[in-house]
């Protein structure tokens, strides 16, 4: 990299306070006694659709949190 772009990539994260996201994916081939996290098991119908609306609302949200940069992302969820 050369200066201006260290320079800038240095500005934005001094600027921006971290964030780390979990994003819960609830579907499982069966719900495990144990488990006390929401989830259930949906046709491939219901994943793409929660999928979609996954994005969307990632999207949307998005615009709320740019005084934030994301460090990490935790995905969780259905085994």
């Amino acid at each position: 990299m050369n200066s201006k772009t260290d320079k800038m990539t240095e500005m934005t994260t001094e600027t921006k306070t971290p964030l780390e996201l979990y994003i819960h994916i609830p579907f499982c081939a069966k719900k495990c006694n144990y488990c006390d996290f929401l989830s259930f098991r949906a046709l491939a119908s219901d994943h793409e659709a929660y999928m979609g609306k996954l994005k969307e609302e990632i999207q949307v949200s998005g615009r709320l949190y740019e005084k934030y940069e994301v460090v990490s992302i935790f995905i969780g969820g259905g085994t």
